[in-house]
This record gives structure tokens, sequence and C-alpha cells, in this order.
């Protein structure tokens, strides 16, 4: 689960060493060092050696029930560095309060990254920020050891671990990460933890200006090695870019999702299809059939793919990952429209209709002819999905609303869809692939949702122009469900659905 924030850095403008001093004035007691002795060690390489920043350390434990009250403040300083749409953008921010977000800082010392964690500390109540430079504060005085790097940067793997097993609603991991394993901990503790994660590189004018860095930095790091650093340090490459939910409304997604399929099992016709597909003997072995995928706690956060990077591989990957508006967006959020939901033998998957601005962000192949291998992997064996719970196999799969009693809050809302001649076509051309993979069959990659999705837009322009005289219409509750043949069956809700999201990137 899985992402990556370019954006302008903090620090003011002048940097005085007087406006510094007051900005970073100390407000709690400092951290001493734990004891050794309970460190497990870590799994992962340690972050490159840095020296500590010679200043307190911010309580951020703060209870996560803080998260349903409105934001403590909104940034009201006029500073440059600090256009973040988390940090002046209220919609973002409302959501960001009630799910839960991890800042992994990214840059050179002095480019501006500490300053940063402490805006987001004063924005959002319930925030813990982690430094392996908290490891070296020894009442209030910064006492920096070369040789317990190693264990401060445990130290701070730990601090990190813990905040998200207590879901605090927001974690910031303010160490320099200048090369990519140096974050893979906190990326993998994210995905686990089912947070999301946001790269915050600072652009200050200087943050890769080894001669003003020198300057700047508390660290007294030499111009020689900050130089060293800048050519070391590896661009973020992620693999994919789009619009990340919460864990809670994940699920309300997928449950929605897991009803509409339970609706389409009272049409004849459509369990038939199933059943000859799936070699079911029953409705029960339908049921099981999606339900590995979709039910059997699955915690997880879905996203919508807005371009598949490949790490700077894919074509167009680099010119996206350059674009300013990509840039000017990442760690901002969106409300989604989910306008209805494409079942097949492979996959159940609800499509979206996006925004002029989302689609600003929209950089995938919507014509893109589906392999041959997808074609004919609609029928399926018997053996290929698993009766090996009994129990399970007899349950009636039926989602228990945030099960997982998450501290997210949900944002999922509806609102009616007028019956008009564009009822049967709410998308086409540009972002009509956009969607939600909520289940795939045993075997089938969540890639397929999106050629399904393509293929049942072809079916409908195919109907809208006189060209398809097979589809069948049955009215079902809450909507209309179709079946265009070639496996392609299509609910259109009588509602349509409105849910929050964060634009992100897989890193």
């Amino acid at each position: 689960m899985g992402q990556i924030y370019s954006a302008t850095s903090s620090l003011f403008s002048s940097w005085s060493e007087k406006s510094f001093a007051v900005v970073h004035e100390e407000t709690t007691a400092s951290v001493h060092p734990p004891d050794l002795a309970s460190f497990t060690p870590s799994t992962y390489p340690l972050a490159t050696p840095r020296r500590a920043l010679c200043r307190t350390k911010r309580s951020g434990s703060t209870s996560p029930d803080h998260a349903r009250e409105p934001p403590t403040k909104r940034l009201r300083r006029d500073c440059q560095y600090l256009n973040f749409p988390f940090l002046n953008d209220d919609f973002t921010i409302d959501f960001v309060q009630k799910s839960k977000v991890m800042f992994i800082m990214k840059g050179l010392p002095g480019s501006g990254k500490t300053f940063i964690g402490e805006v987001i500390q004063e924005v959002y109540k319930d925030t813990c920020v982690c430094s392996a430079d908290h490891y070296f504060m020894q009442d209030g005085v910064y006492e920096f050891d070369r040789e317990k790097l190693k264990e401060a940067h445990e130290y701070c793997q730990q601090q990190a671990a813990s905040a998200a097993e207590q879901s605090i609603h927001v974690i910031v991991i303010d160490n320099t990460n200048l090369k990519h394993w140096e974050m893979k901990f906190y990326l993998n503790l994210a995905r686990t933890h089912l947070y999301i994660p946001v790269v915050v590189e600072p652009q200050t004018t200087w943050a890769v200006h080894p001669a003003e860095l020198a300057v700047k930095n508390i660290h007294n790091i030499p111009e020689e090695i900050l130089s060293d650093k800048i050519k070391a340090y590896q661009p973020v490459l992620p693999i994919y870019y789009g619009w990340f939910l919460n864990e809670v409304d994940s699920e309300e997604i997928c449950s929605i999702g897991w009803s509409w399929f339970q609706k389409a099992l009272g049409v004849q016709d459509f369990v038939e299809h199933f059943s000859q597909a799936f070699q079911a003997d029953s409705n029960e072995d339908l049921h099981s059939f999606f339900a590995q995928d979709i039910v059997a706690d699955r915690r997880r956060v879905l996203h919508a793919t807005s371009k598949f990077t490949a790490r700077g591989k894919s074509m167009g990957a680099n010119e996206y990952i350059n674009s300013p508006v990509v840039k000017q967006s990442l760690g901002k959020g969106f409300r989604l429209c989910v306008v209805g939901f494409v079942i097949t033998t492979r996959t159940i998957g609800a499509r979206l209709k996006l925004t002029k601005e989302q689609l600003e962000l929209w950089s995938s192949d919507d014509h893109e002819d589906p392999p041959v291998t997808l074609l004919n992997s609609g029928v399926l064996k018997k053996h290929q999905f698993s009766h090996s719970n009994s129990d399970r196999s007899k349950e009636k799969f039926r989602f228990s609303k945030y099960k997982n009693t998450s501290v997210c809050l949900p944002s999922v809302t509806e609102r009616e869809i007028f019956c008009d001649e564009d009822r049967f076509y709410p998308t086409s051309g540009k972002g009509s692939r956009a969607h939600l993979t909520l289940a795939c069959a045993p075997g089938i990659k969540p890639v397929t949702t999106g050629f399904d999705l393509i293929l049942a837009v072809r079916c409908e322009q195919r109907m809208r122009k006189g060209e398809n005289q097979k589809a069948e219409t049955y009215v079902i509750d809450g909507g209309i469900l179709m079946n265009y043949g070639e496996g392609i069956w299509v609910v259109y809700p009588n509602s349509e659905m409105l849910v929050s999201s964060l634009f992100s990137a897989f890193v």
C-alpha cells in the first residue's frame, strides 16, 4: 500500500539566526536515550550518518481522540517556502486530520526539513516527530557521538514503530533520507499500518547549493562534505502515482462493491454466467470466490492510479514526475466520485468520474488494448478457489463496518444521479480508465481491473452507436445492472458516491 512529495520547503526567506532561534525555542522536556538493551536489531540498513540539530524534541504522543476535533491551527505564516497543500489547504488538512499520514522528510542538512516538521506539528494536534537527532539530546543540550549513530537510527525507527502501533494520525520522519534504501523501513512501516506516505523534499533556493547549506545548517557540516552528499542524492522515483483513500473509506467502498455483487446474484442470468465460468455448484461457491480477496481480513488502503511510472522507466515517466502540476498536487486532498461498478469473472472495480483538476493529473492510456492472455482468462477451474476452510465456505461474508476500529474517520457521502441520456455512458475518453480495484479472482493481477473497465467503456460506446443489440438490462435494488456480453457486467447506481483521498505516490 502503499507514495511522494516534492514541493516547496519551509524556512523563512531571510533565515536570520535571530528568527531561527525564536522558532526553535524549547517547549517541552528533552529526550533521553533509552536502554539500548531493549532495542530489537533493525532488519534494515541505517540512514546516512549526520549530526543532529541542537534542539529539543516536542512530544507528539497526543491522544488519537483529538483527531475527532477540528485542527487546532491553520497555517498563518507568510512564507514562500511553506507552500504545501497539507499546511494551507483546508480540505487537505481536514482529510489528514481524519486519516493516517506519514510525512517522510528528504533533503540535506540546512535545507529546511526540521522546520517543516515543526509546522506540521503546529497544524495537527495528533503528531509524532521522529528523528535520529533526538537520541543525542541530553537535558536540552546536543551531545553528538558518531559511534552511536547506529543506535540513534534504531531509536528513531522504534519511535516511529511505536507511533504507528498507537495509530498516531500524523507521523513525521525527520532524517535526511538521501537514498531510497534509507526510507525503506519507514515506507514498509507505513504500508503495514495503513498510513499514506508522503515524501517531502524542501525546495528552498539553497537546497542543493553546498556553500549556502554550509552557512545555514547548524550541524557545522563543511561545504566539501555537503558537496559529496549532493552527488550521492537519489531523486524520488515512484512506481506509480495516484489518489489514496484512508483505511475506513477503503473498507466502506469495498463493502458497497460487495453489496452490489450480492444484489447481482439475485439475477438468474448473472448466476448462470458466473457459475459456468467458475464451475461453481452453488451461490455459496460464488460468494467464497471473490470473498477470499474482498472480505477475508484484507485490511488495505485503496488507490486509483493516475500514472504508472515504473521508477522512471515507463514512457513519459520523467516528464510526469517533473511536471509542475504533479509536484504542486502531491500531498493534496481530492474528492473522488464513484459512478458505478464493473464486475467480471476476473475483477470487481469501482469506476471513477474525474474532475477537470483531477484530469490534469491523469496520464494513463484509456484506449490501451487488453493483452490476449487477459481476454482468455475469464473461465477458471473450480480448484482455483479454495474451500479448505469449511467455516469460511459457509460464511455469509457480510462486512462489519469499521471492524478494525480504526482511528480514521469516514467521508463517503451519496448524491442522487438525475436520470438522463448520459446515465449509461458516465465516462469516456480521457480518464475513463480511472478506478479502484476492490477484488481480483485468484491469480489475477489488480492491473486487470483497468482493462476490464476499458472493455466496459467500449461496450457502452458501441451501445450508444446502436452497434450492440445483445445487451440485457436488469432492474436491481438501487440501480440498473447491464450485461453487455463478453463477460462484462456493469452496475449503474441511482446515486453516485463522493469519497476523500490524498494524492501521493507509491515508492
